[in-house]
């Protein structure tokens, strides 16, 4: 960008492969260099992850480092660091920094993105989606909509 300017782009995160998919376009195709990349983690405190995270955490008398070995294999514990190394390698001139939030109750963690976004000030917001096999295979139709497969480049689109 000239002059300077910066943007704020945001990446939803958390330890998903719809997660590692959006950061990774957002990487590649939409974080330019005097940007500013925020990782934006939505925390659900009675989550079951976080349970099982804390519960394998403690130390057992009879293998703690077997413990370590699964809470790393559950691939949740720092992918947040994770991901804000990747960047760092990737991007090195772009600002990163993480943003944490815990999801409250009766109020839908889409809402909680859009709110916090609104007051971080962002630019872009990127999110994960989540595709079934079928849908990457034959594409999306959407109701009303005519779907056509692009012979050329083997991306789905729908006309309307």
């Amino acid at each position: 960008m000239e002059g300077g300017c910066r943007r704020r782009v945001m990446v939803v995160a958390d330890p998903t492969q719809e997660s590692a998919g959006a950061l990774q376009y957002a990487l590649s195709k939409a974080i330019l260099e005097n940007d500013e990349l925020i990782l934006f983690n939505v925390e659900n405190p009675n989550s079951w992850r976080n349970t099982l995270t804390t519960f394998l955490r403690r130390p057992s008398r009879s293998s703690g480092s077997a413990a370590a070995s699964i809470e790393g294999s559950l691939g949740h514990a720092d992918f947040l660091e994770e991901m804000k190394k990747a960047c760092k390698l990737t991007k090195p001139k772009v600002r990163v920094r993480v943003e944490k939030v815990a999801l409250i109750e009766g109020k839908e963690k889409a809402s909680i993105i859009l709110d916090h976004s609104k007051a971080l000030g962002v630019d872009v917001l990127i999110i994960g989606q989540r595709r079934s096999l079928s849908t990457i295979i034959l594409g999306y139709r959407r109701p009303g909509g005519v779907h056509a497969r692009d012979k050329t480049n083997r991306h789905s689109r729908v006309f309307d």
